[in-house]
């Protein structure tokens, strides 16, 4: 009996907005999980701070993935100290036991990942799945993945159409009041304004 795959995508959600949304959907097409779970980081190590609270980061994740079937969001890395990968991937072999991990990363991410701490521990025990916008992205990003496929990791490029969109656009929206319907959840937006963040 083959083992059950567990697919996790870790971000700040700070908003989580539609391209977050479409990416994941593509790597559930893609992967076909039994369990999908979004880890809210608690501190990243490429940011100095998070300008959100963590409780509202993953209120505003259930809201925004709430109707996505296999979908759970962790609190796994809410304890304030800094998020490091091959600490959640140990702590997802430890909680979920024989599952198949697989990790979506933005493609941005796969270019960069030579340089993640502890790269080789983390790559050694799950398979990545990268997003790449399009086949133009795919055929470049496939240049990187082929030096870490060298190193034993395993790899999915993921071709999608995504939503352009980012985080600080979301926030900075919010600061001067512009719409940014079709790009954040209403449900998601109606919690930022109950709770006067990004003001």
């Amino acid at each position: 009996m083959a083992s059950e795959k567990l697919l996790f995508y870790g971000g700040s959600f700070d908003p989580p907005h539609m391209g977050h949304r479409r990416l994941l959907e593509a790597a559930i097409a893609a992967v076909g999980p039994d369990i999908t779970l979004v880890i809210p980081t608690g501190l990243s190590p490429f940011k100095d701070r998070c300008s959100t609270p963590f409780r509202d980061r993953v209120r505003m994740a259930r809201l925004a993935f709430a109707d996505l079937e296999t979908v759970r969001v962790s609190t796994l890395e809410g304890r304030g100290w800094r998020s490091y990968t091959y600490k959640t991937v140990r702590k997802l072999l430890k909680k979920y036991p024989g599952r198949e991990l697989y990790m979506l990363i933005g493609s941005d991410m796969l270019v960069s990942f030579g340089h993640w701490h502890l790269y080789r521990r983390i790559m050694s025990k799950v398979t990545l799945v990268a997003g790449c916008r399009d086949d133009d992205e795919v055929r470049g990003f496939e240049r990187a993945a082929e030096r870490l496929r060298k190193e034993g990791a395993r790899i999915i490029l993921l071709g999608f159409s995504p939503v352009e969109v980012s985080s600080t656009e979301i926030r900075d929206a919010v600061r001067t009041d512009r719409d940014m319907d079709g790009y954040i959840s209403r449900e998601v937006m109606s919690h930022i304004r109950k709770r006067g963040l990004y003001r």
